[in-house]
């Protein structure tokens, strides 16, 4: 926090007025890139999707089109945390809002009728929130090469699979 205060130029008590601690700041800076980057209106293109099936196929063109954005702070963040309590707190602060997300997707697609049989809808919201990870993203993308359009492609298609029924066509 020292150096943060000093590379702003201001007193470390100041950055204590406004921030408790690393982990608050670290939640405020990633809320404030999320608000640069416009993702309440791309939030919203999912919550809005006509279907919960749709609304899978919006998180996953969402995140081909957003996750080369975030990637560098996500993976700084990732880097610390294990041995930093406060960036933990974070990096636990951004996977359980993301979960919250998928839980209240799958939660649709099963009232709606197309959770795909025999999958309960907690193992549901988990595969979703696995399988829409920034870490399989880097994985096929940063590591074995795919474009922004194959990774949508494919997602989606696994995606549907796993976890909608066929009256999701």
């Amino acid at each position: 926090m020292a150096e943060i205060a000093k590379a702003a130029r201001v007193s470390r008590q100041a950055v204590y007025l406004h921030f408790a601690d690393r982990a608050d700041l670290l939640v405020a800076l990633v809320r404030y890139a999320d608000e640069k980057r416009g993702l309440a209106s791309e939030l919203r293109k999912i919550v809005e999707a006509p279907t919960g099936v749709a609304a899978m196929r919006e998180m996953v063109a969402l995140q081909a089109r957003m996750n080369p954005g975030i990637w560098a702070l996500a993976r700084a963040l990732d880097a610390v945390r294990r041995g930093d309590e406060a960036a933990e707190r974070s990096w636990r602060d951004r996977l359980m809002h993301r979960l919250e997300g998928c839980r209240a997707m799958i939660d649709r697609v099963q009232r709606e009728g197309t959770l795909r049989p025999g999958l309960d809808a907690e193992s549901a919201a988990d595969l979703l929130w696995t399988l829409t990870s920034l870490r399989m993203w880097e994985d096929l993308v940063l590591e074995r090469g795919w474009t922004a359009e194959r990774y949508q492609q494919r997602m989606t298609d696994l995606i549907l699979t796993a976890l909608a029924g066929p009256a999701h066509e």
